[in-house]
This record gives C-alpha cells, sequence and structure tokens, in this order.
C-alpha cells in the first residue's frame, strides 16, 4: 500500500515537473516577445528625428539668406535627402504601422512630402531675392504639426515602455513563483526518494524476515515447534555423511504414542494437539541440546543422536523417556496417563543410507508395539528378514482366496448333558501349496492387520452358514467374528446376506466375539451386537477370563453364551485355582441365563472335572479336531459319543 502511494506521489512529482518545464518554456518564449516589442521605442526616436532634421532645414534656409553664413544651396539640398530618408522611416517597419493607426499622422507625412517635392525648384534659386522667404513660408506651417507628431509618438512610447515593464515584471513574478515551486518539488522529490528507500529498506528487512520465517516453517512442526521430517531427514543425511568421514555412535530412536486415537475420539482434536504439545515438551526437557527430537506426523516423534566417539547410552534414554511421557498429564482439568513405544536403530554399516536407518528403526518401533505398551526395542537383522516373510505372507494370502487355497474347517461342541454334539465351530485354514498347513496364529493376525480380514471373514460366514444349513436343525454353527469386522459398516448387512443365501435360520447360527470388541469404540459395536441380536443370531463372548474387565461386559451386554478360555481348562486337574474360576463362572452363567462352553479339552480327566463343574458345553480334541465338511460322520459322532457316556 504504502509502495503504491509512492508510485503515486512520484508520479505527480514528476508530472508537475514536465508541466513546470513546459510552462517556463512558454514564459521564455513571451519574455523573448516582449524584448523584440522593445524595437517598437525607435518609433519615436525616427519621429523626432524627422521633427529634428525639419528644424535644421528650416535653419539651413534662414543661415543661407545671411552673408557669410556659408551655408549654400548645397548644403540645404542635403538636408531636404535627408528628410526625405527619414519620411522613408517612417513609411516602412514599425514606424509605418504606428502612422497608419491614425488618419492625422498620414496627413502630416503627406503634406510634409508635397511640400518638400514642391519646395524642390525653389533650392535651385536659393540665391535670388525672395526665395528663402518663399520656403520659410512654406516650411514652417508643418514645424507644429511635426511637434505635435512627435509629442504623440513619445507619448505612445512611454505607454508601450509602462506596459512592456508590467508585463516584464508579471513574467519575472510567474518565472521566479514557478523555479521555487520547482525547487519545493524537488525537495519533495528528494524527500519521497528517502522515505521510499526507508521503506524499500524496511521491507527488504521483512522480506528477509518472513523468508526465515517462511524457511522454519518449511522445515519446523507448526504445532509443536519441532523439527519437521524434512528437517530430520536433512540432519540425518548430514550426519550419516559426517559418519563416513570417521565419526561413529550415530543413533536413532523412533516413538510412537499408544492409544493415541482414543484420546481424540474422547477428548476431541483440539485437546489431542494440546497433548500433543505437552509430549514434546517432555521430549525437549529430556533430550539434550547436541541431539535432534522432530515430530515426524500424527502421534510419531524421532529422535537422532548425531555421531560421536562415545557410544550412546540408548537404552538409558529411552527408559527415561518412557518414564517421562508415562507420568501423568493434567491439561484443562483432565488427568490422564499415555504410554509410548520407542523403537532404536543404531548405525552398523557405515555405507548405509538415511532410508535403510529409518526402515530400521520403523521395524524396532513395530516390534516394541507388537510386544506390551511402554517397551523399547533395538534393530536386529531378524527383524528385517521377518519382515520380508511377512510381506511374502501377506502377498501370498491376498491371492489365497482367489486360488482356492482357503477352507473352512469344523470343530464339533458337545453338549454335557445329552453327550452328543449340539454345534460346530468354523475355523478357517490355509493350507498352502508349497508350505502346506499354515497355522492360524501366523496369519489372521497378519489378515486383521492389513485388512483381508473383512473379506475372509465374510467367505467364512457364507460358507459355514451355507453348509451348516443341510445339518439337522438341531445343530447350530458358530462363526468368530473379528474386532476389525466391526469396523465395517456393512456387517450387519453381511450377516443377513448371508442367512438370505443359505436358508440358515438365525437361532442356529452363533457368532462369537472377544472383549476388544467392547473395548474399542464400545457404544457403536454394542449398538451392532444389538442389531444382530435383533435378527435372532446368538452371540457368544470367547476367551471370557483373559481380559481385565471380562465380567464388567456381562453388564454391558446380554450374551447367549460365555465360552471359557482354554488357559483355565488346562490347568484343572493341576491347580485348584483353575478349578474354582471354572465353577465360578459356570454358576455366574448358569444364574445369568447364559450357557457356558470349555474350549481345549484335551484329556477324559478335563471333561470328567468340567462336567462336574456345571459346564454345559465342551468342545477341544479330545472330542474331535477340526475336519474339513465334507469328513464331518455325524453319526460316527454320535457312537463316539456314546462310548464316552459308557465309559
Amino acid at each position: 500500500m504504502r509502495l503504491r502511494l509512492i508510485q503515486a506521489l512520484l508520479a505527480v512529482t514528476v508530472g508537475c515537473f514536465v508541466v513546470a518545464t513546459a510552462y517556463i518554456s512558454h514564459l521564455i518564449a513571451e519574455r523573448q516577445t516582449a524584448l523584440q516589442e522593445i524595437s517598437r521605442y525607435n518609433i519615436v526616436w525616427s519621429v523626432n528625428q524627422a521633427l529634428v532634421e525639419f528644424t535644421r532645414l528650416q535653419q539651413r534656409v534662414a543661415e543661407s539668406a545671411v552673408a557669410g553664413s556659408g551655408v549654400d544651396a548645397d548644403e540645404v539640398a542635403l538636408r531636404v535627402e535627408i528628410l526625405l530618408g527619414r519620411l522613408d522611416i517612417l513609411d516602412n517597419g514599425e514606424a509605418e504601422g504606428y502612422i497608419r493607426r491614425n488618419p492625422e499622422n498620414v496627413r502630416v507625412l503627406g503634406r510634409l512630402e508635397e511640400t518638400l517635392v514642391a519646395a524642390e525648384p525653389l533650392l535651385g534659386r536659393l540665391g535670388e531675392p525672395g526665395t528663402v522667404l518663399a520656403l520659410n513660408r512654406l516650411l514652417s506651417p508643418l514645424h507644429a504639426e511635426l511637434a505635435s507628431l512627435a509629442s504623440d509618438a513619445r507619448q505612445t512610447g512611454d505607454r508601450r515602455i509602462a506596459e512592456d515593464q508590467g508585463e516584464l515584471r508579471r513574467l519575472h513574478r510567474l518565472f521566479t513563483g514557478l523555479a521555487a515551486g520547482l525547487i519545493l518539488c524537488g525537495i519533495a522529490l528528494i524527500l519521497l526518494l528517502l522515505w521510499s528507500n526507508r521503506l524499500l529498506a524496511r521491507s527488504d528487512t521483512k522480506l528477509r524476515q518472513d523468508q526465515l520465517k517462511i524457511v522454519h516453517m518449511a522445515r519446523h512442526d507448526p504445532l509443536t515447534g519441532l523439527a519437521n521430517r524434512l528437517r530430520f531427514n536433512d540432519e540425518l543425511e548430514a550426519c550419516l555423511n559426517h559418519a563416513n568421514c570417521g565419526a561413529s555412535s550415530l543413533t536413532i530412536m523412533f516413538l510412537d504414542l499408544d492409544c493415541f486415537k482414543d484420546i481424540n475420539d474422547t477428548h476431541g482434536h483440539l485437546f489431542g494437539d494440546e497433548v500433543l504439545k505437552a509430549v514434546a515438551d517432555r521430549l525437549r526437557r529430556n533430550i539434550g541440546d547436541d541431539n535432534l527430537v522432530a515430530r515426524l506426523g500424527g502421534d510419531e516423534f524421532a529422535i537422532l543422536l548425531p555421531p560421536s566417539r562415545e557410544t550412546h547410552d540408548c537404552a538409558g534414554l529411552a527408559s527415561r523417556l518412557i518414564a517421562a511421557i508415562s507420568a501423568p498429564f493434567a491439561i484443562d482439568g483432565v488427568e490422564f496417563t499415555i504410554a509410548v513405544s520407542i523403537g532404536i536403530a543404531e548405525l552398523r554399516d557405515r555405507s548405509a543410507e538415511p532410508g535403510q536407518l529409518l526402515k530400521q528403526a520403523d521395524l524396532a518401533l513395530y516390534q516394541a508395539k507388537g510386544d506390551v505398551i511402554c517397551i523399547f526395542r533395538f534393530f536386529e537383522p531378524k527383524l528385517e528378514e521377518d519382515l520380508h516373510a511377512r510381506k511374502s505372507l501377506e502377498a501370498e494370502l491376498r491371492n489365497a482366496l482367489g486360488n482356492g487355497e482357503l477352507e473352512v474347517f469344523y470343530q464339533p461342541v458337545i453338549e454335557v448333558a445329552r453327550d452328543a454334539i449340539c454345534g460346530f465351530e468354523a475355523l478357517m485354514r490355509w493350507r498352502h501349496p508349497e508350505r502346506g498347513m499354515i497355522p492360524p496364529a501366523e496369519f489372521i493376525p497378519l489378515a486383521e492387520e492389513v485388512g483381508l480380514i473383512v473379506q475372509l471373514g465374510e467367505w467364512v460366514l457364507r460358507q459355514a452358514c451355507a453348509e451348516a444349513a443341510s445339518w439337522p436343525s438341531e445343530i447350530k454353527i458358530a462363526v468368530n467374528l473379528s474386532p476389525v469386522q466391526f469396523r465395517d459398516r456393512s456387517l450387519v448387512q453381511t450377516v443377513v446376506s448371508a442367512l438370505a443365501a443359505s436358508g440358515l435360520t438365525p437361532s442356529r447360527l452363533e457368532l462369537e466375539i472377544t472383549e476388544t470388541v467392547l473395548l474399542d469404540r464400545s457404544d457403536r459395536n454394542v449398538a451392532i451386537l444389538h442389531q444382530l441380536r435383533g435378527l435372532g443370531v446368538r452371540i457368544a463372548m470367547d476367551d471370557f477370563g483373559t481380559g481385565y474387565s471380562s465380567l464388567s461386559y456381562l453388564n454391558s451386554f446380554p450374551f447367549d453364551k460365555i465360552k471359557i478360555d482354554q488357559s483355565f481348562v488346562r490347568g484343572l486337574t493341576t491347580s485348584a485355582d483353575s478349578l474354582a474360576i471354572v465353577r465360578l463362572v459356570a454358576g455366574l452363567g448358569s444364574s445369568l441365563g447364559m450357557t457356558t462352553t470349555a474350549e481345549g479339552v484335551e484329556t477324559e480327566d478335563e471333561y470328567l472335572a468340567l462336567k462336574a463343574a456345571g459346564c454345559i458345553e465342551v468342545q477341544g480334541y479330545y472330542f474331535g479336531r477340526p475336519t474339513p465338511a465334507s469328513q464331518i460322520d455325524l453319526d460316527r459322532q454320535k457312537s463316539q459319543a456314546g462310548s464316552r457316556s459308557a465309559a
């Protein structure tokens, strides 16, 4: 805005200079014209000279009559010629204009010329008596008229002199004022230029400040003020170059806040931003000035320990950071704690690239998050091998369904009171063409992590419902649902579609969930469970007793079945505590109207103990291993149940 104003003022000042220059040129021209008018003053002189010459002529005529005067006819004739010359001057130039303006002047000069013409014959007889007298009588009347003409010319000249002097004074005043104005404009222009230079200097300073600010913003996180990913990568590359020159002990750490998403979901993103700022402050206080701490994005942070001759105490630093961040926070009156996992990568290969070191730290962080919260892990070459194996397994898993490598196996569930099959649990199996049967514990978590479990879970549900529809009506089918499937908004519609396609009665379908479903977005997930219950489907809580709040979830949703985790069944014959817990859960289920099913039964002693404890249903290898649908023999299963009863 200021620069535009200066530009406008400069334009006006320059315009004033142009106008003033043009006007001065005009004044100079007028002054030259006025000076030229001075030539008009010669009119007065010419008229006066004519009168003087006429008077001299009269004198010479009078003197020619006096003897011994020395004036002869030639001198008188000379005076006549001189007077005629004066008349020629009055008939040309400015004098002619003056004479022509007044008819009386023209008449006087005309008479003078006529008189001189008439006097010429008398000049030749100037010595004769009476000639001088005749000439005097001829010339005398014109003297008064020429004197009047000279007086009028003098008055006209005086008037013109006064007018020209006034005009010159006016031009002088204008010229002086204009010159003063130009001087002021020049001063104003100088001041404007000084002001402009000052503003330009300020603008240049502000521009440099803005450039520094832009550079700072480009290399720092706007929320926490920490270095961002760009600066971290640049510093890492510079440190690697330095390390390749002989320094050592270069280390980077990746930090990730555990369950930070829950904070955002519970308290909002603005609250989450304040948490990130508080975490950044704690990192600053615990990281030395020689080290670099950065926020890579979201709830991910990184620390760079530059090359040093001394070995970094990474384990000690990681422990301090975990302790500092795990300490309680108090923000906006809300007290809470947050956990952090740390992955550490140390420079081992001097030819390592930045991306390679970052990848190693990320792998170590992934390992730390996969173990338990508030823990740190160092990178080991085995982690990279595991990553390649995992990526290969993931690629093969994505093609497994289309290649027909996945199968649904069924494990029988026994009703204790009748000692007969009351249902089957559908279990997914992967028959790899080269590696053979891959354990579910190996590929199910991978499918959940990469999002394939939604597609695979829907396929298992449809296969199980279609197969169970051909079984006797008293046989139920149980299908496990992953917590990841509850994030899919089409879960209820998928169940409806599977039931409709197979024709299976909804009451014969049991959907098994773990307490993680209720822990993750519990309100929404409980609402989905109620929708499934509304279809007539039975809901079972799987792995009961392994979580820290299993009992509280029984109050959150009225489950149809409780499945006691096999870890309690394993200790039935050796631990009185396990037996007491099983009896407690069985009694709790009975009082709440819920079926209790014990998993993992492998021996007859375990079966008899569970039967005595009051469990309604049991399942495990003792009753049958999971088998494909084509190998299920309900009659054989009945005969085996009869033999157990006889025993």
